[in-house]
């Protein structure tokens, strides 16, 4: 869509022509836009928490004519901001009402709900930028990638690192083969920091009966309270709406923090993705390009325990990977919920430690280099060319070293659109975004099958190319299968 602009507007993207510092080198800088004139139609589905941010920063390139959100006070905020844009509670009405006035969406709902949106939007060819992790199921990542692949839209995952030029620098450096062969690969995290784990109160009922043990005197008051708490808030919901494509269930506000909304629903397998779905997308970023994880052959799992409702308070999950033509197979380790690789390993490859590890972290082994807490024998090596994301502009027009990396993913995707190249994104849908969060939610289906506290779960053998677990009839776990590919309630489009 065709708006007329102001000269600062032209300017701003003018100056982020001479700025866009897309190469390593110089002389081969990428024009921002065909048609500086051109002004886009964002509508932004999902715009509280991190969705706000996305929203907003959007509306730092064009022009923000919709906002969408089942929560009302966080719909009414948006319209502060933006008391032009047209407010809705259902983002199927929005795409259906504004389909001839948007050019792209910001999409930044809890994790079961990406998809449907995302999808819906690009079949009607608008651009998207979705919150990570890309969706909630592995089968719903090949679909969105297949879709962004066959209607050419540009696509932009939330992982705003992408954008950092360190992040891509240690990319093409580590590709090139600044540690040599890649052996192994640890990262850790301090997630979750929500409700998670089979203890977690998760309905009114179960919170009275937990008070009324636990504190008697108390519990008369207690119940009270909870109840004017859950009867206000959920005023203020479309639960209906906030469910979605899952299953019914009963809303619930919890002690604290939220148990399923604005935040706790990440730590739900019906809504989330776990700790791993949450921070993977940018932990691993960088080896998803240097290494290509898109195709692990086999992975397994020990937890903290769950109850196949609740995701587990810590994990640990290993990834078997392949030699493929490019690279020789490894190990890759992922730790969450306080859990670290073990001390001796760390010792016995020349790594320090202390009794307090970092919340998050890397460690990278390889024939020519390591390097993580502690240590660093980094080889230098000659990388090729590297495409940096562009540099968004001040206010006033004037190009700026100084790039916080969250405005310039979205500015990047911006170009990309202005462009018409959806591979100027570095996070998108096709080759980075959907094959990344794909593979890491194979490691979900590990996890599902080790709901014993601290036991190795059974080892889940993954043929990629065909999305199908290959010793299926060997797992007693029952259910791992479904968590593949999702079921909607009516009302939702998947295929």
């Amino acid at each position: 869509m065709t708006r007329k602009t102001t000269r600062r507007h032209f300017l701003q993207f003018a100056a982020a022509t001479t700025a866009a510092g897309y190469w390593l080198t110089a002389g081969n800088i990428q024009k921002a836009s065909a048609s500086p004139n051109e002004r886009l139609a964002f509508a932004g589905i999902g715009v509280g928490g991190k969705g706000w941010g996305d929203i907003e920063q959007a509306g730092l390139f064009g022009d923000v004519v919709a906002v969408c959100d089942t929560d009302k006070r966080t719909l009414e905020s948006s319209q502060k901001k933006f008391p032009k844009a047209k407010a809705y509670t259902d983002f199927r009405k929005l795409l259906e009402e504004q389909k001839d006035t948007i050019d792209a969406a910001t999409i930044s709902t809890s994790d079961h709900m990406h998809a449907p949106a995302a999808l819906m939007a690009m079949r009607m060819k608008k651009h998207v930028y979705v919150q990570k992790p890309l969706a909630r199921t592995m089968y719903e990542c090949r679909l969105m990638a297949k879709v962004a692949k066959e209607t050419g839209v540009c696509t932009q995952m939330g992982n705003q690192g992408s954008a950092g030029d360190g992040l891509r620098r240690h990319a093409a450096e580590m590709k090139a083969g600044i540690y040599g062969d890649i052996k192994e690969l640890h990262v850790w995290t301090n997630r979750p920091i929500w409700p998670q784990g089979p203890e977690t109160i998760r309905t009114l009922k179960a919170y009275e009966e937990k008070v009324r043990k636990e504190k008697p005197d108390e519990a008369a008051k207690l119940i009270e309270a909870m109840k004017k708490k859950t009867e206000q808030q959920a005023a203020n919901v479309e639960w209906d709406l906030w469910l979605g494509v899952a299953p019914p269930r009963e809303f619930f506000p919890g002690e604290g923090a939220s148990i399923y909304h604005p935040f706790g629903w990440r730590g739900w397998w019906a809504f989330g993705t776990g700790a791993l779905g949450d921070i993977a997308c940018h932990s691993l970023n960088k080896f998803m390009k240097a290494l290509d994880l898109s195709k692990p052959i086999s992975v397994v799992a020990r937890t903290s325990g769950h109850d196949f409702d609740v995701f587990p308070k810590s994990s640990e999950i290993v990834f078997e990977y392949p030699d493929t033509p490019e690279r020789k197979g490894f190990k890759f380790v992922w730790y969450d919920g306080g859990w670290f690789p073990d001390r001796k390993f760390l010792s016995d490859n020349g790594f320090k430690y202390s009794e307090k590890m970092p919340e998050g972290g890397e460690v990278i082994i390889g024939t020519k280099g390591a390097e993580g807490h502690g240590r660093s024998e980094r080889q230098k090596v000659d990388v090729p060319e590297v495409r940096y994301a562009p540099h968004y502009p001040k206010p006033d027009g004037t190009p700026s070293e100084k790039q916080d990396e969250d405005p310039r993913n979205k500015w990047e995707w911006v170009t990309a659109i202005k462009e018409n190249k959806p591979e100027l994104c570095f996070s998108n849908f096709v080759t980075q975004a959907g094959p990344l969060t794909e593979a890491m939610l194979l490691g979900n289906l590990a996890v599902w099958t080790a709901s014993q506290p601290n036991e190795w779960g059974e080892k889940v053998m993954w043929d990629s190319a065909n999305m199908k677990i290959t010793n299926l009839a060997e797992l007693k776990t029952p259910g791992v299968a479904d968590l593949i590919k999702p079921v909607y309630r009516s009302g939702y489009v998947l295929d």
